[in-house]
């Protein structure tokens, strides 16, 4: 009955009209009574651990006059052993500075370059100790008045963590801890049992990441074409030297010195260079779309010399190097005589900001590399390179996770990286493709364990997590100038079994096992100011700078750039530099966020009436020194005593010691002067 009324009713009714405007917001409501609380999560592992509050937990009895707290890992469970140190910030002010002509056993001996953990070998017994008890808890009875740095060390026979957690990187007033509960986020550790899985693994759980879109993802790829696992759109001139293949480009290499010092070594040139210049060869450029998409052949370089009457010998390009960072370089891969494949860089880089005018050859649009290694320039012929300047033994292990490189220079190096069914490329020609660029594993360590274990979390790396000279070690291995003990002693650290560093190794382990150099050195990648002049070398001056050792806060590269990648800001940094907020951050007294006080003091205040716009920190304080590239343009002194203006260049890689190299050393290097002071002070620039 109900049902036919409504019916009924329903059938008289008229059209529905078109609804009227919304009515006032109506007062809000009375809050509900609060859910019931949900499970505490896992602690955070990633670079920012250190700032989240912490997980709730059991309560646990404060000590009035003392510190307690709770230690888990990432499994979100409790630690149940080692110890929580207490250092006196005072003890990081005393160390002597790091000295980079060691040797590494003189080196990895000193008490200086690991502020934390050189502190605790050296005075464990006299500072301030809280053993962990069996329920992850830890507690101090007193902490006496001073600024302290809270590390956790694992006992001696837990393999399954990583000394440092997450309150050790910042010193904290002893005000702050009396009375109050700190918990402690630590790493955890793979065993030296644990195998590489490839990033594919990783994302089956943690899902497509924004790393996938930074230069480290991105550094090798098939020409033009991009693996499951890489995303370039952030740089949208990344393949523009592709275009010169596509136009059947010849590049003309004359004026050849083999004694020069340096990658360059002969000027190149897109079209024939007037007389009296001697072309020594060509290198003729071509795409075949004949061939399929992502096969040998698409690509070729071939070799023609103009010196001696010799057939042309031709190269397919295997893969791109760069792209993201202003340049490009292109590698070959040949078949060793025992059947194994090494890869070659082929002697030219595109330089996305080359001049094609430029006086020097290192800043045109396409500039030699090593071209010895493919031209005996005194004989005037064709050659192929050594076996020791094989891309996999030079390079490859820093890009490739779980790499290992076998073979000799005589048998050729041949190089092999992690399985991935994603990977980029077929590397040792076995026919499953491997990841060859840096990946997930390559920061986290191996994830067999991790992803076996029953435990969700357990037996991986957080690097944000480790003490601070740890996650330098994980970065610093490759971004500095050491000489590897395996292979054919290269830049790339390799052990005498052919294998690069763990990551969370200890810097100490990784300069006895890895390498015969500690770093660059005045012959061979410093300018004489001290300052870098060759690519990779973040490393080398930051251990040098106050950044890395002080009173307040150990900075490492995760401070500054997010290791996962940034969207929105160049270089992977976590803020931009230009508006100076990345520094002020820290540096938060008024002569530095206002910035004129700071100018003013160490220049003139005659700069009172400069827009503050120009005031950008790094200016000055991160200059570019190294140019493995063309340089970026800075200012163009269009009044020098020769005829011709004068371009000056800054280098891409940023200075990472955070000093002022002053303006004498303009003749050497790049210096602040030329972008922040001369287009005011031009006539204090020195001109060729």
């Amino acid at each position: 009955m109900v049902l036919l009324l409504a019916t009924g009713l329903a059938a008289c009714e008229g059209p529905v009209g078109p609804a009227g405007p919304p009515g006032p917001t109506g007062a809000d409501g009375t809050n509900g009574e609060a859910g019931v609380q949900g499970p505490p999560g896992p602690p955070g592992s990633g670079a920012d651990a250190s700032l989240a509050p912490d997980a709730p937990t059991a309560s646990i009895e404060l000590e009035p006059a003392g510190l307690v707290g709770l230690v888990t890992d990432g499994t979100g469970l409790a630690v149940t052993s080692g110890d929580v140190y207490l250092i006196p910030a005072a003890d990081l002010a005393t160390r002597p500075p790091i000295d980079l002509s060691l040797s590494p056993a003189a080196a990895a001996a000193a008490l200086n370059d690991e502020p934390l953990e050189d502190l605790l070998d050296q005075r464990a017994a006299t500072y301030p100790r809280a053993q962990v008890a069996m329920n992850g808890q830890y507690r101090f009875t007193t902490v006496a008045s001073g600024s302290w740095f809270v590390v956790w060390r694992p006992a001696a026979a837990d393999g399954a963590h990583l000394p440092g957690g997450s309150r050790c990187r910042g010193a904290l007033a002893s005000a702050s801890l009396v009375g109050q509960r700190l918990d402690i986020a630590v790493s955890g550790a793979p065993s030296a049992g644990a195998t590489y899985i490839g990033s594919t693994a990783c994302i089956q759980c943690h899902g497509r990441h924004r790393a996938q879109r930074s230069a480290h993802f991105n550094g090798l790829q098939v020409p033009g074409v991009r693996g499951n696992l890489q995303d370039t759109s952030a740089w949208p001139r990344f393949d523009a030297a592709l275009a010169d293949f596509d136009a059947g480009r010849t590049l003309y290499y004359f004026d050849c010195d083999a004694s020069a010092a340096g990658p360059v070594q002969c000027s190149v040139s897109a079209s024939a260079p007037a007389a009296p210049a001697v072309v020594s060869f060509e290198l003729r450029l071509a795409h075949d779309p004949t061939v399929a998409r992502a096969q040998p052949g698409e690509y070729s370089v071939t070799f023609a010399n103009q010196r001696r009457a010799e057939p042309p010998a031709r190269y397919d390009v295997a893969l791109t190097y760069g792209g993201a960072l202003r340049r490009q370089q292109f590698v070959t891969r040949q078949r060793n005589a025992n059947g194994t494949w090494s890869l070659f860089v082929l002697p030219m880089q595109f330089n996305h900001d080359g001049d094609a005018a430029a006086t020097d050859p290192a800043s045109r649009p396409w500039r030699d590399d090593r071209a010895s290694r493919w031209y005996d320039i005194a004989a005037g012929t064709l050659r192929r390179p050594g076996g020791d300047s094989a891309f996999d033994n030079r390079c490859l292990g820093c890009h490739a996770p779980g790499f290992t490189l076998r073979g000799g220079a005589a048998e050729g190096w041949s190089g092999r990286a992690v399985g991935d069914p994603n990977g980029e490329f077929d590397l040792d020609g076995d026919g499953r493709r491997e990841e060859i660029n840096v990946g997930c594993e390559s920061c986290h360590g191996p994830g067999s364990e991790h992803v076996e274990s029953a435990t969700r979390g357990a037996r991986i790396v957080s690097p944000g997590l480790l003490t601070p000279e740890r996650e330098m070690t994980l970065c610093g291995a490759c971004h500095s100038r050491p000489v590897g003990v395996g292979g054919g002693g290269t830049e790339a650290p390799l052990s005498a079994a052919g294998r690069m560093p763990r990551p969370g190794m200890r810097r100490g382990d990784y300069l006895r096992a890895h390498t015969t150099r500690i770093d660059a050195t005045a012959a061979d990648g410093l300018h004489p100011s001290g300052d870098s002049r060759g690519n990779h070398q973040q490393f080398t001056d930051f251990i040098r700078s106050t950044m890395y050792r002080n009173t307040t806060l150990l900075m490492t590269c995760s401070s500054c750039h997010d290791s996962h990648g940034s969207d929105l800001v160049p270089h992977d940094l976590r803020q931009s530099a230009s508006d100076n907020s990345l520094c002020t951050d820290c540096h938060s007294t008024a002569a530095f966020t206002t910035v004129r006080p700071h100018v003013a003091m160490t220049t003139t205040p005659l700069h009172d009436s400069a827009p503050v716009g120009q005031f950008v920190c790094t200016t000055c304080h991160m200059v570019g020194t190294a140019m493995p590239g063309a340089g970026i343009p800075a200012l163009r002194d269009t009044d020098p005593s020769s005829a011709r203006p004068v371009q000056h260049r800054h280098g891409e890689i940023a200075g990472h010691r955070f000093n002022v190299t002053r303006r004498a050393a303009i003749t050497s290097q790049p210096v602040a002067f030329t972008s922040a002071c001369a287009s005011c002070h031009q006539l204090f620039l020195p001109n060729p």
